[in-house]
């Protein structure tokens, strides 16, 4: 019975492993996925939209003297 499992384990984690690359080069085939090279690549005449810079809240922008940092007792 043992050995039963454990030839059953193996034989559905070799199914599983052999499934995953199945799955992966039909999605490349149906043109879903593109490859790596192909999304970082930018078109000659594309243009990237500029992110626009915000200003930095005067508050955030002074720094404290002196920092501490709190201990809390638990119990």
């Amino acid at each position: 019975m043992d050995s039963n499992r454990r030839i059953l384990v193996k034989g559905l984690g070799v199914v599983f492993w052999g499934f995953i690359p199945f799955l992966n080069a039909c999605n490349r085939l149906s043109g879903e996925i593109q490859p790596k090279e192909e999304k970082m690549q930018i078109g000659p005449g594309a243009q990237t939209p500029s992110v626009p810079q915000k200003s930095i809240p005067p508050l955030d922008t002074a720094a404290p003297g002196r920092i501490e940092t709190a201990t809390f007792a638990l119990g």
